[in-house]
């Protein structure tokens, strides 16, 4: 099952649908590090192609994040978002829209709303911190992104084929063009026309969805890389020309970009994190198998969910297990947390308390003794609530800092 987790303000598994759903740039800061044996700054092979990426310093023995070469999706958006101009309103993509009447268009949005705020509630509280015309792009992105996830992912997804995909890009490519097919898609037709979003990571997240038709496990973690890019690092990608860069940051736009990608990938490494048990009802195992092995853990005790015991006990090289991956998991919302105020102010806050927000995951996967066979994270919403106080603490700081 596809696991859209990466919105910049929520978590594509992620991005709260029925399967835990969702939740990418000036670049990720130089950091020191391994990167495949290429260097601090190494290129290293990963997700459907080439992307930026710098290792984490000091990490862990045996803890690397992922460090994946130039990727397609990421260096298009950088650069669409570099040139996009009122002369791509000209091209016709957007005048389709034209035959909708302002009522219409307005409906649409209020359609996106309502669905994001039904399957993803903390998603949504987010959005409810931006301005309205960043809001409603940032839903009708995210319903775009949760009609791909069902495909895979929902009641129908035994009858869907690698066909279907096919014509689901089709259908991309005539939202892209200004000619939607229904009300839904209408507003994503708006969004792109208005904001300059390129279509190429929303081509990447059909081919996480082909990857899900096709693959229930994951050898190593650069194989889980490339499908937590393509389910979720893709949705930073599409969602970071909505945010928008700060005027007065002076870096390279790549840095945002992703630092963006970056809370994908820990949004949906969270996610991962989180459903291990139930995921095993769908026979599929996400973790990577040579990682398990490492911890002289089987694939069968996963499958078997043998590794709590009945009387609700963790096996302490599940326990060392977890920690492992969860600590990579920090790292990378390490990385999206550096990009944060590179964006404009009016999309710091939510989208720095969208990653407090789902960090708590993690603190309730630790909280749970690790068991994330029998019991599920949950963050009660009176706990996300007293939060929004600290990351809007954190944004304030961060500007009295730049002033002084």
């Amino acid at each position: 099952m596809s696991k859209l987790g990466g919105m910049a303000v929520g978590g594509a598994r992620g991005m709260g649908s029925a399967r835990g759903t969702a939740t990418t740039t000036r670049g990720l800061p130089r950091l020191q590090g391994r990167c495949q044996g290429q260097g601090a700054l190494g290129v290293g092979r990963g997700v459907g192609g080439p992307t930026t990426a710098r290792a984490v310093a000091q990490q862990p023995a045996e803890l690397e994040v992922e460090c994946p070469s130039e990727d397609n999706g990421l260096k298009r958006s950088v650069a669409r978002s570099e040139k996009f101009t009122l002369g791509d309103l000209a091209e016709g993509r957007a005048a389709p829209l034209a035959e909708l009447t302002p009522q219409a268009l307005e409906e649409s949005y209020e359609r996106c709303g309502l669905v994001t705020e039904y399957y993803a509630k903390t998603f949504y509280l987010g959005t409810q911190l931006m301005t309205q015309e960043k809001a409603r792009a940032i839903w009708a992105i995210y319903v775009w992104c949760r009609r791909t996830d069902e495909l895979v992912d929902g009641p129908h997804a035994s009858r869907i084929t690698p066909k279907a995909l096919e014509r689901w890009e089709e259908r991309l490519e005539a939202i892209f063009a200004g000619k939607p097919y229904d009300m839904l898609d209408a507003a994503l037709s708006d969004t792109v026309a208005k904001f300059p979003v390129d279509i190429q990571p929303f081509r990447d997240m059909i081919d996480g969805m082909r990857m899900d038709l096709v693959k229930a496990r994951y050898n190593s973690f650069e194989e889980l890389y490339e499908y937590c890019y393509r389910v979720a690092g893709t949705v930073g990608l599409m969602t970071t020309p909505v945010m928008g860069i700060a005027p007065q940051f002076t870096g390279e736009i790549e840095e945002t970009y992703s630092a963006a990608l970056a809370l994908g990938i820990a949004n949906q490494l969270t996610n991962i994190l989180r459903d291990v048990g139930e995921d095993t009802y769908r026979n599929r195992i996400y973790i990577p198998l040579d990682e398990l092995e490492r911890f002289g853990i089987s694939e069968e005790e996963v499958m078997s969910c043998s590794l709590v015991s009945k009387d609700g006990v963790t096996d302490e090289r599940w326990r060392q297990f977890m920690k492992f991956q969860i600590e990579r998991a920090r790292q990378y919302f390490k990385m999206a947390e550096d990009g944060v105020m590179k964006l404009e102010e009016n999309a710091r806050w939510p989208v720095l308390s969208a990653l407090v927000l789902y960090q708590q995951i993690l603190d309730s996967v630790e909280n749970n003794d690790y068991d994330n066979f029998t019991q599920r994270a949950y963050v009660p919403k009176w706990k996300k609530l007293r939060s929004l106080p600290t990351s809007y603490w954190m944004v304030i700081q961060n500007n009295l800092q730049n002033l002084s």
